[in-house]
């Protein structure tokens, strides 16, 4: 029936109007509002070269003109009552608006209702944004949704600072990068990152404190590795040096001793 109406249209406007193309579209709009017990928009209507030609009624449950299209009145108006005088559209029609409302407790569960744990890391960067002031970083990502509460607490007592502007991280979860600055620190305080979330059972936590950060261990590793090898490579000389004198052997060291 639909696909009648398509050719009718197309028959019609060939003969009525000078337009070389046509474009003929079915549409469903199906629209949801802030709370998943309803406020669904369901709309159904048919489109002649973009422009409305007839719509679906929700509320009166009936097919009606639309004034866009003047020079197709007639034969829109002709399929509006053949529709809504058959049973087949408008129970199609009535089944795509069930569809549509059936389909929002999946589709709030799968958006709106999507719960993602964060992850989160605290450290001492060599630099941060350039600076070379002495800052912590407690750098949470990966949660959905936006609402979260990052913390510092100093000495587990004083609570330094409260964050709860996250950003978009552009994969639909969001991330917050809270910088602590230590200018003011002594050796022996240390400092702890709290993350609240509803994603979550309980706050996460993780502590720092005072100390040499990845990159000072990684250069006094390698430095005692260094260190290492060559102490040891002074003592295997000395001990075969000593086993040598023992021995009698005297190193030559030029050639007129041969001579």
């Amino acid at each position: 029936m639909r696909g009648s109406l398509a050719g009718l249209l197309l028959v019609y406007n060939a003969i009525s109007l000078p337009a070389t193309g046509y474009v003929m579209q079915e549409i469903s709009y199906c629209g949801y509002g802030d709370d998943e017990q309803g406020n669904v928009t369901f709309k159904y209507f048919m489109t002649f070269n973009h422009m409305p030609a007839l719509m679906y009624d929700t509320y009166d449950n009936m097919f009606f003109p639309c004034p866009s299209v003047p020079e197709m009145r007639a034969v829109v108006e002709k399929y509006c009552i053949e529709f809504n005088t058959k049973p087949d559209m408008l129970n199609y029609v009535k089944s795509e608006e069930k569809r549509c409302k059936d389909e929002i407790k999946t589709f709030w569960n799968g958006t709106v209702e999507r719960s993602v744990k964060p992850s989160m890391e605290v450290f001492f960067p060599d630099q941060f944004n350039g600076e070379n002031l002495p800052v912590l970083i407690c750098h949470v990502w990966g949660f959905y949704p936006q609402n979260i509460v990052v913390a510092w607490i100093k000495n587990e007592m004083t609570v330094i600072e409260n964050i709860t502007q996250a950003v978009r991280a552009g994969d639909w979860t969001y991330q917050v990068v809270a910088k602590l600055d230590l200018r003011d620190s002594l050796p022996e305080d240390n400092y702890t990152c709290i993350v609240q979330h509803q994603s979550l059972d309980g706050p996460m936590i993780k502590t720092w404190k005072a100390g040499l950060t990845s990159i000072q261990i990684i250069k006094i590793s390698v430095s005692a590795a260094t260190f290492a090898l060559g102490l040891i490579t002074l003592i295997a000389g000395v001990i075969c040096w000593k086993n040598a004198k023992k021995s009698g052997y005297t190193p030559i060291t030029g050639y007129d001793d041969i001579n």
